[in-house]
């Protein structure tokens, strides 16, 4: 197993907000090993750590990231949104969260979005350059997108690193899709797996992560069907 049966998904996003450099300082305080985070782009091109394509849900400010840059968004709040204890978190860059990941030596899910705002690579080469800068471990690292194509780009430029296959659920080709490019795990949605698509991912020398599992019992019946790990918003569950 590459990552730890307990992966903190987006940070502890029950406990702290989400893909926050205080959510990363949350999960390490707890004595999670792995962190599960989402590089998005903005328009200028930087990357930062952010799950949706708009402002609105998680910060006090307005729009499309892509049509802002890393100046529009300097002072928004994305803390308050989930309590005054988080007033002023900023939005994290890429380069800002891994100095910090890397810094505490903690596991790393890196899920790349990809919205239709941007093309794959656009978004790849400057996630490439910022593991080049700030990334050291890179056994502690595994690089999940729902989009193929990101993946494939990413295995054309950077053939060792760890890369991990995510879908909702599991397709009929996906024995294909994982050799060609050479995944070490697939990423599921816990409610559509099966007991004989796990024991099948297993048995494909593969690692099984599942999302997003916030509670004990089926975390321990998910083991028992042979998933490697979970993702939750609150680890403390466990």
């Amino acid at each position: 197993m590459l990552a730890s049966r307990i992966i903190a998904h987006r940070g502890c996003s029950l406990l702290a907000p989400e893909n926050t450099l205080g959510a990363m300082a949350l999960t390490k305080k707890l004595g999670v090993d792995w962190v599960e985070i989402d590089a998005n782009l903005l328009g200028d091109g930087t990357v930062v750590v952010f799950h949706d394509d708009r402002l609105e849900r998680l910060t006090n400010g307005r729009g499309k990231l892509m049509d802002l840059g890393i100046r529009d968004i300097a002072g928004l709040d994305a803390g308050s949104h989930f309590s005054q204890t988080f007033q002023g978190e900023p939005i994290p860059t890429l380069d800002q969260m891994l100095i910090q990941l890397d810094r505490d030596q903690l596991g790393l899910n890196l899920e790349i979005k990809c919205y239709p705002d941007f093309t794959p690579k656009q978004i790849v080469m400057p996630v490439i350059a910022s593991l080049e800068r700030h990334w050291k471990a890179f056994d502690r690292l595994i690089i999940s997108c729902f989009d193929t194509q990101v993946l494939t780009l990413i295995r054309q430029h950077k053939p060792d690193w760890q890369l991990g296959q995510l879908w909702e659920a599991l397709p009929s080709d996906w024995q294909t899709t994982v050799a060609q490019l050479n995944a070490v795990s697939v990423h599921l949605d816990h409610s559509t797996l099966t007991n004989a698509q796990a024991t099948a991912i297993k048995q494909a020398g593969l690692d099984l992560y599942v999302y997003t599992v916030n509670d004990k019992v089926t975390a321990e019946q998910l083991f028992a069907m042979g998933v490697d790990g979970v993702f939750t918003d609150d680890p403390t569950l466990f």
